[in-house]
């Protein structure tokens, strides 16, 4: 009976373990940064993004990976926001707090907590 109970509660620690593993590098809700004129909000879910500013609106997918987070945003010439695109497009530092996520020098705090 011993031995039965020490497998399964080691089969549930793997299984929790796993499932540790298997979330992190992933964000998920939406993170907001209210900046004078507008705010810039960040939604994620699973391994895509979705910017929005004002009625501005881009989709893209991203990677977290050793403290940085690399964002591609998909641009097909007719959102006009090249410059804009530049700014979130690549590689950057990136930090996660409890309520809060950091992207370059941007805090972005969570909005839907």
């Amino acid at each position: 009976m011993k031995r039965i109970l020490s497998i399964v509660l080691a089969v549930a620690v793997l299984a929790t373990l796993c499932l540790t593993l298997a979330s992190c590098g992933k964000l998920s809700g939406t993170y907001e940064n209210k900046g004078m004129f507008t705010t810039t909000s960040l939604t994620f879910k699973g391994d895509t993004v979705t910017i929005e500013m004002g009625s501005v609106k881009a989709e893209g997918t991203y990677e977290i990976k050793d403290e940085k987070i690399t964002i591609e945003i998909e641009n097909d010439g007719k959102l006009g926001l090249d410059d804009l695109l530049k700014g979130f497009n690549g590689e950057h530092d990136f930090e996660k707090g409890k309520d809060y996520i950091k992207i370059g020098s941007t805090k972005y705090t969570k909005a839907d907590k």
